[in-house]
């Protein structure tokens, strides 16, 4: 892969200039006057009809477009189905900021593999998804809905406009598809909840199908979901069920979400209401526990488990009740007491296509790490940034009969990291009679091509002298497990030497007949063109790669069906043995996959919008808390390049001096892009009035 660089010149030094930037950017703070971008939502039926895909020649708010497609993900079928409809603090909080903001104890979600739609919400008549959320869904395989809602007094006027006949419905729902299309999401959540005159009913009816159609030309496998609120007649009345006064509406769309005071024999008349479209019934659950069966909270399993006795699918309404309700200071254990509660209730899903590459990081951290080394300190969050997260846990260790072992854990921990903010912690203890601790990771159907490309990257935290890692793949066909292992005690002691071990059904082993164990030559070669850098500079940090390559015309018909670790006692060690280590990424994918990337070329690099500021305080510091030097400038600017599509997952920006000789000092990192722009926001530069000559150059560096 080629970077791509632009400069900026000190002879365009100029402190007057002010960009109109729009609507779409807001200040992060009380104390800048700077404008980062953010989501907003559409207020009245005027933003959206007057709403369009382009505009002056630009994308219309191009930083709010998703990046991630829609990853494929294991399926069950004839199993219900679990909606999330995310209501926090009224939305568009910390997640509004597009590029992310300076905290790391905000909400977010890590338990994807139990949800497979993802509704956000908020009281404004139209709220579009940030697309940190979007991005973050989408690699995990769960669709993004947005949401249009009416209520009370101003609700009705809205209504009167855009169901005033068919042609206003059809044009609103005409931009709703578009809207969908051009941000990247994946459909609507309709909330009527005021009361409507006869007429209208029968217009609202035919907008909900006429939405229903565009989206699904518009966005493939897109859904249109109606909550169950207005009926028949227009009145404004609950049902907390499927029945004859709001069925015309589920006939008309994908679903219905069932308020939530709802009763079990109810439930058992949605089922026979329903039909064949069983799992497109969603009962409502309130984890805030408002009039809600089971209370909420660390209760919701017990309405779910209600739910799921009638084979209905569920909508979890403000699952946020972990951080806004019981605080920022234990929400990673709440919110894994939360899910490990519901994991029994709610089918697991993993991925199920390649590439395969996760640094396990969550979408914040204590600091952002770029190949083990800190390029940015201080905390952060960016729900853009986060990784795969494994699709088993601790509390789901003893599920498997393989599992051996005793006392292990598994975290994401953010004190140290590859890649992001976070890396997989995994922890255990080998007792007498036990020589292996093995950590189911993530439950997968990836077919298998070659060449293929495996790698993983660990750091041991205690036990590098007492145990050895092996990355095992469990696979369809007569190989049931590919081992992929550090090392060999048993030859002299070289546990540097890395080969592969092929388990069939009887546990036999045998010499490697489908994977090959890279030497170091090929190892250098692959670490520069993953991860930009020398195996020696990640190796300082104590990280280490081991690189497989899955031979030709040897896996035909093979799929990896399970993602799992497993680390071996040492035979000289004996007793009881604490074992610890971090675990920084795993990367599956065909190898010519990467042959296209490295011929891949960042072009048309430019900066617009550039503005200066002066340093008003003599003490100023950077967000990472680091003092300014008095001769410093603050530069902002939108940096926009073209890439081919899909080739990279994000881009990295990196700003650097460059004197009139043209020698350019050590690049210095800013921030990442999930898009193909990137503001630059008071970025603290050097300004030396004696040599006007100098200039900042940007560099952008795709990341795989």
């Amino acid at each position: 892969m080629s970077a791509g660089t632009v400069s900026i010149s000190f002879e365009d030094l100029d402190f007057s200039r002010k960009p109109k930037l729009g609507k779409n950017f807001e200040a992060e703070s009380d104390t800048s006057d700077s404008l980062v971008p953010v989501s907003r939502p559409l207020y009245t039926v005027e933003d959206v009809l007057s709403w369009t895909p382009n505009k002056d020649g630009y994308k219309t708010d191009a930083f709010n477009i998703a990046t991630v497609p829609l990853a494929k993900r294991t399926q069950q079928g004839g199993v219900p189905k679990t909606l999330v409809c995310h209501d926090m603090k009224g939305g568009y909080i910390e997640d509004r900021f597009v590029q992310g903001t300076w905290r790391d104890d905000c909400y977010l979600i890590s338990h994807w593999q139990h949800i497979d739609t993802f509704v956000y919400f908020s009281h404004h008549f139209i709220t579009l998804p940030p697309p940190g959320w979007t991005n973050a869904a989408h690699r995990h395989g769960v669709k993004v809905l947005g949401t249009l809602i009416t209520e009370w007094d101003d609700g009705a006027k809205c209504c009167q406009q855009f169901l005033k006949d068919q042609a206003s419905c059809r044009a609103l729902a005409d931009k709703l598809a578009q809207m969908a299309q051009h941000y990247n999401f994946d459909g609507w959540l309709i909330n009527i909840e005021n009361p409507l005159e006869a007429p209208q009913v029968k217009t609202l009816i035919g907008f909900m199908s006429y939405l229903t159609d565009v989206m699904h030309t518009a966005v493939q496998g897109s859904e249109v979901i109606w909550y169950d609120s207005v009926i028949t007649t227009g009145e404004l009345k609950w049902q907390d069920e499927l029945n004859d006064k709001n069925r015309i509406f589920f006939d008309s769309c994908d679903g219905i979400f069932l308020n939530y005071t709802w009763k079990e024999e109810g439930l058992q008349r949605s089922l026979e209401m329903a039909g064949e479209r069983q799992h497109d019934v969603y009962v409502g659950v309130d984890v805030f526990g408002r009039n809600c069966f089971g209370g909420g909270g660390f209760n919701t399993n017990k309405a779910l488990s209600v739910i799921r006795k009638q084979g209905l699918s569920a909508a979890i309404f403000a699952p946020g009740w972990v951080h806004e309700k019981l605080g920022a200071d234990n929400f990673s254990s709440n919110q894994s007491k939360f899910w490990n509660l519901l994991s029994d209730l709610c089918p697991m899903h993993g991925p199920a296509a390649l590439p395969f590459v996760t640094s396990f990081c969550q979408g914040q951290g204590q600091n952002f790490y770029i190949n083990g080394q800190v390029v940015r300190r201080g905390p952060w969050y960016n729900l853009s940034c986060q990784q795969l997260q494994a699709t088993f846990t601790s509390a789901q260790f003893s599920q498997g009969k393989e599992q051996a072992g005793g006392n292990r854990t598994m975290g994401v921990c953010t004190k140290d990291a590859f890649h992001g903010g976070g890396s997989l912690l995994l922890g255990g203890n080998f007792t007498h009679a036990c020589d292996t601790l093995s950590f189911r990771l993530f439950s997968s159907d990836i077919p298998v091509q070659s060449p293929l490309l495996v790698s993983y990257t660990y750091k041991w935290k205690t036990g590098a002298d007492r145990a050895a890692v092996h990355l095992i793949l469990s696979t369809s066909g007569q190989t049931k497990q590919w081992v992929l292992m550090e090392g060999d005690d048993n030859k002299d002691g070289d546990i540097d030497k890395t080969y592969v071990k092929n388990n069939t059904e009887d546990n036999s082993t045998g010499q490697a007949e489908f994977f090959i164990a890279l030497p170091d030559k090929e190892c250098d070669r692959l670490y520069k063109e993953c991860f930009g850098c020398t195996r020696d500079e990640t190796a300082e940090e104590g990280w280490c790669t081991r690189f497989y390559m899955l031979r030709d015309d040897t896996s035909t018909g093979y799929r990896i069906e399970g993602i799992n670790l497993q680390c071996l006692r040492r035979e000289a060690v004996e007793g009881d043995t604490d074992v610890c280590l971090r675990l920084g990424e795993i990367r599956i994918m065909n190898a010519g996959d990467l042959e296209k990337k490295q011929n891949a070329t960042v072009s048309i690099v430019a900066c617009r919008d550039v503005s200066w500021k002066k340093l008003h305080h003599p003490t100023a510091t950077t967000p990472a808390g680091d003092s300014m030097a008095a001769d410093t400038v603050l530069l902002s600017g939108t940096l926009q390049w073209e890439y081919p599509q899909l080739l990279a997952s994000c881009f990295d920006v990196y700003f650097s001096y460059k004197g009139a000789a043209g020698n350019t000092s050590d690049k210095v990192y800013v921030g990442r892009a999930q898009n193909s722009m990137y503001r630059v926001v008071d970025l603290p530069v050097i300004h030396d009035e004696a040599d006007r000559d100098n200039s900042i150059e940007f560099t952008v560096l795709p990341i795989q």
